[in-house]
């Protein structure tokens, strides 16, 4: 009898256990702290940021955003900084359209969270992941990971407070040294990836390359860019479609079916693996699905590298219908008066 009542009791107090762990679970969930690092500032590549700070704008009641930094300054990229804002504050401030209402935060209050790149930047990820140590701050990298490796790299102890979600780069040709840098994730990666290896790291390499191609994403622009201000910005753009590709470290924070703590349950972003459980417990790539793909040495099973790209990008293939009619189902609620997103 003894035993039976210390088995219940024992029951008891790990359901208790179960239930303040998946409590700080969802906390974590709820509204995450969010700062991107974005490389607008360059021509070259500028657009698919620019897509990607319009899917974060029409979600800024999900995610509690800290600051926006800039990798380097110049007027370039301040400008399209600028333009994308005041197409916010025009959206924002339509008595026709239901952003108040829906807790967006003021257009003033977001010019103030721009830092422009070099130092500041630096000291602006480091003061806001030693702000708050109880929640993590996601780091989303929009650009190469020089702004995350320069504080990382003056600040250390910061690796424990963030969780950085950055995008790879695809498969370079073959003329180019593949081998000898597998990632074009830019000046800094490597650094970062040798030097910390706890630190809460996802790493789409490949899959990223799924969100922009077909006709579906230009049947979606053909739609979205006829919903306010910022819809019609993209209409501007270089490319007459919408790519979402640098989207992808929002997305994953957005996707409501997503487990943070969990990534490897996969979602709009695609399906991950935690190819090095033991060295580095916090990392996460997404998934091939040929078990033969060498994800510590790529190089030696390189002859699969298309088939795993492939299989990489079937997987955000496949649930993209599902983001884009999330995203317009909510765009439906804010384009419209009197409209909260819960009702």
């Amino acid at each position: 009898m003894y035993t039976y009542i210390l088995i219940i009791l024992s029951y008891i107090f790990l359901q208790g256990c179960t239930t303040v762990e998946q409590k700080k679970e969802v906390s974590v969930q709820s509204i995450p702290n969010v700062i991107i690092t974005t490389d607008i500032n360059n021509e070259s590549f500028s657009t698919t940021d620019e897509h990607a700070l319009i899917y974060l704008l029409w979600h800024l009641n999900n995610v509690r955003l800290q600051s926006v930094v800039m990798e380097e300054f110049n007027s370039y990229g301040e400008e399209k900084l600028k333009n994308i804002l005041n197409c916010y504050a025009e959206d924002f401030n339509n008595p026709s359209n239901s952003f108040q209402k829906n807790n967006f935060p003021a257009p003033n209050d977001l010019h103030h969270l721009i830092v422009k790149g070099g130092d500041a930047g630096t000291k602006k990820i480091i003061h806001l992941s030693r702000q708050n140590k109880e929640t993590p701050l996601y780091v989303l990298v929009m650009g190469s990971m020089k702004p995350v490796k320069e504080a990382l790299f003056l600040a250390p102890d910061i690796a424990n407070n963030i969780r950085v979600i950055s995008v790879g780069t695809g498969i370079k040709p073959p003329n180019e040294d593949v081998c000898g840098n597998l990632n074009w994730n830019g000046w800094g990666r490597t650094e970062v990836y040798e030097r910390f290896t706890d630190l809460w790291w996802i790493e789409n390499d490949w899959a990223f390359k799924g969100m922009s191609e077909g006709e579906e994403p230009t049947a979606f622009y053909n739609n979205v860019i006829n919903y306010g201000a910022l819809g019609n910005y993209l209409t501007k753009s270089k490319i007459q479609t919408i790519n979402l590709e640098e989207a992808i470290p929002i997305m994953f924070l957005i996707d409501a079916k997503i487990n943070v703590n969990h990534p490897e349950f996969g979602g709009w972003t695609g399906n991950y693996i935690k190819p090095f459980p033991v060295e580095r417990p916090n990392y996460w790539v997404d998934r091939a699905k040929t078990k033969k793909w060498n994800y510590r040495k790529p190089c030696n099973s390189w002859e699969l590298a298309h088939q795993v790209l492939e299989e990489r990008k079937v997987n955000i293939i496949h649930r993209r219908t599902e983001m884009f009619s999330s995203l317009l189902s909510k765009l439906n609620k804010l384009y419209s008066p009197n409209n909260k997103e819960n009702s």
